[in-house]
């Protein structure tokens, strides 16, 4: 019986040489391959599966706006955020394979040996999925209102002149009369700015048709230099972002700095990735021309932004 100092090893050498054993037989490629084959089968169920106002259906639709860029007002879904979601899935199945090719093919020859594995990796996506459709999906119960009279402000916007994806000026002074939602992103950004973008589109997709119409979004670009109005032009397309309803604006690097700085818009460019860090905030904009709610992103947000615009839009001017 090996001892150091005392102690017994032969319990941890028993427990090294079973996580050997798991490692280099088929069982930890078949747990693996069991566990990216059902959360596969995951994504496809929230891609497929109708939307609904509480539990999993809600889920769903949630998932779908934040994970595929999908649009519920045209029902449109992003192709290439699906293909983001299951390629790396793909690839490392396609490694796991090669690299466990061998035990994971004398496994084989006795099917019933995976069904502990496959069971056990579709219970546990499956209960994962469950908990985050009942925990996220509805707003907990009694949340209080969205507060609009104390968030309220009438503040005088910034002042924003520059030029949309269709090389078309905007004033954000001559929307006086509509409602305006004033943000800021970048076309390559590849984190927050998408959640923006898809926060605005479901907030917007909840308001009734005539609604819209007195509606305008303004998106700044963060980064003036690369987001041309053609390149801008891409994004819109991508999004499904159709003018005149939606502006991305870009113009002269100083025009946008400025316009950034009065808007108050907090950024700093990573210098070894250039990746842009920045605030995300909704500036809401009053038909009378005066700033009335500041909303970032978030669940709760994305519920009060709905609010937000629908107090707006039942205002005169």
């Amino acid at each position: 019986m090996a001892k150091i100092g005392g102690c017994d090893l032969t319990h941890f050498q028993k427990i090294i040489e079973g996580f050997t054993r798991f490692m280099s037989g088929g069982a930890f490629p078949a747990f693996a391959l069991s566990l990216l084959f059902s959360w596969s089968a995951f994504i496809g169920v929230m891609l497929f599966l109708p939307g609904n106002s509480s539990g999993l259906g809600a889920f769903a639709e949630e998932f779908r706006v934040w994970c595929f860029g999908y649009d519920p007002a045209t029902g449109r879904t992003e192709v290439a955020y699906v293909m983001a979601m299951l390629l790396p899935q793909v690839m490392l199945a396609g490694f796991i394979l090669g690299l466990w090719w061998a035990p994971l093919r004398s496994m084989s020859q006795r099917p019933s040996a995976f069904i502990p594995h496959i069971a056990g990796a579709a219970l546990l996506v499956t209960a994962a999925g469950v908990g985050f459709a009942y925990s996220g999906a509805a707003p907990p119960e009694g949340e209080l209102p969205f507060p609009a009279e104390a968030l309220r402000t009438a503040y005088a916007p910034p002042e924003l002149v520059l030029t949309n994806q269709l090389e078309q000026t905007v004033d954000l002074a001559a929307l006086h009369g509509h409602v305006v939602v004033l943000t800021a992103v970048y076309a390559s950004c590849p984190h927050t700015c998408p959640a923006i973008l898809n926060q605005a589109k479901a907030a917007i997709a909840e308001l009734d048709p005539s609604d819209r119409e007195e509606l305008r979004l303004i998106a700044v670009t963060l980064d003036p230099e690369n987001d041309s109005p053609q390149v801008l032009a891409g994004l819109a397309r991508n999004h499904g972002l159709d003018a005149p309803l939606w502006n991305l604006v870009t113009g002269e690097s100083a025009a946008v700095e400025e316009t950034l700085d009065r808007m108050q818009m907090a950024r700093e460019r990573d210098p070894e990735t250039g990746v842009i860090n920045h605030a995300n905030l909704f500036l809401l904009i009053d038909r009378d021309g005066r700033l009335a709610y500041r909303l970032g992103l978030g669940d709760r947000q994305q519920r009060w932004l709905v609010s937000a615009l629908r107090v707006l839009l039942r205002e005169e001017t």
